[in-house]
């Protein structure tokens, strides 16, 4: 399982992310545009990638040379006597990793488009596998099983793929300004081979004794001319393939996808710039030639037996028919997706020396079926001119700080040459005449030949004026210059345009640091326009430099506490109107100049007479409702038409003693009469219809008497000027046979004593 060539970790290697002077830095965040204006790879070795490796082991980990009965000799990790199988099992962590991948570009091109703007295209082939490895299982198969324990897995984590692929890409990336820039891709996918395996609920106990797998699993494949064969019992019993394919059926596609990369740069300072992309993410379905094996319900493995002393034994046989219990074969596969390996780049780079020297630091996550890796990676990347790029950076993988990587980037006129080689081996081991990397688990290597034209001459400052015509070779970025690439100063005042606040100052006008004409008083009026030269700080001033006077009378609006005084009118010292009685009405629109003093008055300085009786509120008892002078502004009432009303105006709810909100108007006038008639008593007295127990009817109406009582208190009128009794169903007014008689009899009476 180890050696089986296996999502990869990056099929472009790492050090181009900061390689701004490649063309292929796109391929790693499309939001990055390539320092020409066009460019051509040549076909088929554009971009060549190949990577492969493991997440844990160097050769160091599982080989040794040790003395053996007289003899120096290498052993294998699984010898039994090797010293380094336990070395082995201690660094098997959650998942191990396999995986090995190639990409080689067969059409590439790009070109700018208005300045801000860059267009990519690719056509290219690709491989990715990978194996994911619970640790449990080399475990076991290399540590052995501890006597009665027992085992449970979750093989769901154990996963093979292996997709090959063309990818069809456009892109386009666009400077939003001079920090920001954005960039993308939209890939077109043609699957053309694929293994893949699915154990999503696959669990195994195992013991000493057996070994139960339970759950679900399948195995899929879209591969031409592979078969599955089954046995006389319709399970697995073995592969077949056509080797006669013609080449022709490989390249066909058996599947389809898409999948999209997005990315982003920001210059959060001169020197530093952030950038950030995602990378394949998207999917391939699978529709033609294909092949499942399907788990067949729960197994049971008890092992084999085997001659040892027997050399014609073949013990690949009885694990064959084993191999048959565990699955059968799907007649009618399904049509199944397998998705990219995703890969999340987060990166930040300081340069120095005018760009020639940067320092990155790049944190790059890997997403693959549910698992996730971290790769952290410090670079040290020079520029020191158009033609040539290195970039040395080392990198952490897998928790260790042990990778070297190296990659150079040539600019020889039209023609570009790359080349980088990442985890570089520093260690090698000699078994017998062959020398073997013996410190490195992985290794990715990129090589390219393309051809870029429109690149610019070399500008320091990228003011767009050539360093061998710039007189002003260290202008700061993005300041406008002229001919001779100085900063330009339209008004020719001695300050350049990029720091003129006053960009067009007349000439010979005396102007500060920032360009601007002189101002001593600092009221926005130029000396030289300024009429009043001395005006306090702060003061609002007219076109002229002198403080403003809008409404004209004299008092300057910075003194004036009432500026918009009309035209005539007489003013105090703080420029204000003159208001005689001072109720806030000034006396050139008051029209009752001499109002009591505290008196509320309206917009014309007269009294306030809100209900317009000609009785003003502050005489008025009444100044909500019109009314009379002779009633003190409050309306005259007809004591006998009101205690009439009341007669059958006064309303309860059914059975209770609960006023409704209907009766109140005549309880108010009822109010009225007693507070304007202070020497009136009232002797209030409630009667009730027949309906229901005397006594409850007696007890009712004393409570509704009570009730109006209690209203007429809250409407001020005391208690002590009002009695109250209940004669419940005693002395009807109407018969109490019909419903209208009987709602007569339900009443109040007031008596009034005088």
């Amino acid at each position: 399982m180890i050696l089986l060539p296996c999502v990869a970790n990056a099929q472009m290697s790492n050090t181009l992310f900061f390689d701004k002077q490649n063309l292929r830095q796109h391929k790693v965040n499309p939001a990055a545009q390539p320092i020409g204006k066009f460019y051509v790879g040549m076909p088929g070795i554009s971009t060549i990638a190949i990577s492969g490796g493991n997440s844990r082991f160097t050769f160091d980990d599982l080989v040794e040379n040790k003395e053996v009965n007289g003899e120096v000799r290498t052993l294998l990790f699984m010898d039994k006597n090797a010293d380094v199988m336990q070395n082995f099992l201690d660094k098997l962590k959650f998942k191990e990793r396999v995986y090995a991948s190639y990409r080689v570009d067969l059409l590439d091109f790009g070109f700018s488009i208005k300045e801000k703007g860059f267009f990519t295209f690719g056509l290219s082939n690709r491989m990715e596998t990978m194996l994911i490895l619970p640790h449990q299982i080399p475990s076991i198969i290399f540590g052995g099983m501890n006597n009665h324990e027992v085992y449970d897995f979750r093989m769901n984590r154990l996963s093979v793929s292996s997709t090959l692929f063309s990818e069809i890409a456009a892109g386009y990336s666009h400077k939003i300004n001079d920090k920001l820039s954005i960039g993308g891709k939209f890939k077109f996918l043609l699957g053309h081979l694929n293994a893949y395996t699915d154990f999503y609920d696959l669990d195994l106990m195992a013991t000493e004794d057996e070994w139960h797998f339970k759950g679900d699993a399948s195995i899929h494949g879209s591969v031409p001319g592979l078969r599955f064969v089954p046995n006389d019992k319709h399970q697995f019993g073995e592969v077949e393939f056509d080797e006669d394919q013609p080449i022709r059926s490989y390249i066909k596609p058996r599947g389809s996808g898409m999948a999209i990369d997005l990315g982003m740069t920001y210059q959060i300072l001169p020197e530093l710039k952030v950038s950030a992309s995602v990378l394949d993410l998207g999917f391939i379905r699978w529709r033609k030639d294909l092949v499942q094996l399907d788990k067949n319900g729960d197994v049971v493995y008890n092992g084999v037996e085997f001659d040892i002393n027997d050399d014609s034994t073949k013990y690949y046989e009885h694990y064959g028919d084993e191999l048959e219990n565990l699955y059968v074969i799907n007649d009618h596969p399904e049509k199944y997706g397998s998705a990219l390996s995703t890969k999340l780049n987060v990166g930040a780079e300081y340069s120095l020396w005018e760009d020639r020297v940067g320092f990155g630091f790049l944190s790059t996550t890997y997403f693959f079926r549910r698992t996730a890796w971290e790769e952290f990676l410090i670079s040290t990347n020079f520029r020191p001119c158009k033609y040539v790029s290195l970039t040395l950076s080392y990198n952490m993988f897998d928790g260790e700080w042990n990778n070297l990587n190296a990659g150079m980037n040539l600019n020889l006129g039209p023609v570009n040459l790359y080349a980088a080689l990442d985890h570089i081996p520093l260690k090698f081991a000699k078994i017998e005449e062959y020398k073997i990397p013996s410190n490195t688990r992985s290794v990715r290597a990129n090589v390219g030949l393309a051809f870029l034209f429109g690149t610019k001459k070399r500008d320091r400052d990228k003011d767009g004026v050539p360093d061998k015509y710039d007189k002003c070779p260290d202008t700061l970025p993005g300041v406008e210059v002229d001919d001779a690439g100085c900063p330009k100063d339209k008004d020719k005042d001695g300050v350049p345009d990029y720091l003129d606040k006053c960009p067009g100052t007349p000439k010979g006008v005396n102007v500060d640091p920032l360009g601007c004409p002189v101002d001593d008083d600092g009221d926005g009026v130029a000396d030289y326009l300024d009429y009043c030269p001395s005006t306090p700080y702060g003061v609002k001033v007219d076109s002229k430099g002198c403080p403003i006077d809008t409404d004209g009378d004299g008092v300057p609006d910075y003194l004036d506490k009432c500026p918009d005084t009309p035209e005539g009118a007489n003013v105090d010292s703080l420029g204000c109107p003159v208001d005689t009685d001072g109720d806030g009405v000034f006396d050139y629109l008051d029209k009752c100049a001499d109002t009591p003093e505290g008196v509320k008055v309206d917009s014309l300085g007269c009294p306030i007479d809100t209900d317009g009786d000609g009785v003003p509120d502050y005489l008025d008892n009444c100044p909500e409702e019109a009314g009379v002078d002779s009633n003190k502004g409050c309306p005259e009432i007809n004591m006998k038409q009101v205690f009439k009303k009341a007669l059958t105006g006064i309303q309860f709810e059914t059975g209770k003693s609960i006023i409704k909100k209907s009766s109140y108007p005549i309880l108010n006038d009822i109010a009225k009469i007693m507070k304007n008639n202070p020497s009136y008593k009232l002797n209030i007295v409630g009667h009730t219809d027949n309906v229901g127990n005397p006594k409850w009817n007696k007890k009712l109406s004393l409570s509704r008497a009570n009730s109006v009582k209690n209203y007429l208190k809250r409407k001020g009128v005391a208690a002590s000027r009002m009695e109250t009794s209940g004669l419940g169903d005693t002395m009807p007014i109407k018969t109490n046979k019909t419903a209208a008689g009987r709602a007569k009899n339900r009443r109040v009476e007031f008596e009034v004593e005088y």
